[in-house]
């Protein structure tokens, strides 16, 4: 069966990209951009934000390449990998611009783009400012807003052609209330971050701020809203008709929320050991995805229309 990726050359504006390219590089595009968060929690978490504390450089010396030395090495990992995810995720939305009957996936792919463009001069800003920290919690958000942005629009490029949304436009609204509570889950979490013991950096005092207890009680009670409004989701999908992969979907969210509050409780247990939080930091932007695809399964607009022939 033909899709609005698959249509003969007439119904494109362009022969050179095809469906499973897209397809293949937009989910590439989309580990790359959970590698941003991920390594980045990580350049935070072992103290070395200020590693490279030039930029685009490494050191004064307009040395383009790290020192010889951990910090170093882990901070410029994360700025290589950034640019990599920047890089693809323009060239995806260069790509479904050129193919018609794609214009809202085609626009979330675009905010994306420019999510990973934005992160650019906003991290040359944070080193300026020495870590400043809402400067690094607007860093880490905007990669989790972009991350968002990039699930969807990747997502709805695999299931074209294949099962349809829900149709169910209540289900539609739970579904992106849970993704929205998702995202004040994760903002909450940089309060907590924000005001506990790793500050980022070692060779240069960096300010906390908040009261860390008070940002872990407001942080429980967003996660408890969040657990709510996901077991919800999941029973509404294993009642009623729904395609396999959104119940797959969202059985695999409720592992992944269990593992979750199990590892944010260790850590709170255990004096907030840095590899744990690096744990809880992947099964976050890991939790992200899953719940923004769930969401789009259910929503009840159509898929990309398939453009005419």
């Amino acid at each position: 069966m033909a899709t609005s990726l698959d249509v003969p050359a007439a119904g494109r504006r362009s022969t050179w990209i095809s469906a499973r390219n897209l397809r293949i590089a937009a989910a590439f595009s989309l580990a790359l951009l959970w590698l941003v968060v991920t390594t980045g929690g990580l350049v935070r978490l072992t103290a070395s934000g200020l590693g490279c504390p030039h930029w685009p450089t490494c050191d004064a010396n307009n040395s383009l390449l790290p020192a010889d030395q951990s910090h170093a090495l882990i901070e410029f990992s994360n700025r290589v990998i950034s640019g990599l995810a920047m890089l693809a995720a323009v060239g995806i939305a260069l790509g479904a611009r050129r193919l018609r009957g794609m214009d809202r996936v085609t626009t979330a792919l675009v905010v994306a783009a420019a999510g990973t463009v934005a992160q650019v001069p906003l991290g040359a800003v944070t080193v300026a400012f020495d870590l400043n920290p809402f400067l690094v919690m607007s860093h880490f958000l905007l990669a989790m807003l972009v991350l968002t942005f990039a699930t969807w629009g990747t997502v709805q490029l695999w299931r074209e052609g294949r099962e349809g949304a829900i149709a169910d436009r209540r289900l539609g609204w739970l579904t992106w209330a849970t993704v929205v509570a998702g995202l004040a889950l994760v903002t909450s979490g940089t309060f907590v971050t924000a005001a506990g013991p790793h500050p980022g950096s070692t060779s240069t005092p960096i300010q906390r701020i908040g009261n860390f207890y008070d940002a872990t009680w407001v942080h429980v009670r967003v996660a408890t809203t969040f657990a709510v409004l996901l077991v919800a989701v999941a029973i509404w999908l294993w009642r009623g008709p729904a395609p396999r992969i959104a119940r797959l979907l969202s059985a695999a969210a409720l592992v992944l929320m269990a593992a979750q509050a199990g590892v944010g409780e260790y850590q709170y247990r255990n004096g907030l050991p840095w590899q744990v939080i690096a744990v809880h930091v992947a099964l976050a932007a890991t939790l992200l995805i899953t719940v923004v695809a769930i969401a789009t399964f259910a929503s009840a607009a159509p898929a990309a229309r398939r453009p005419p022939a």
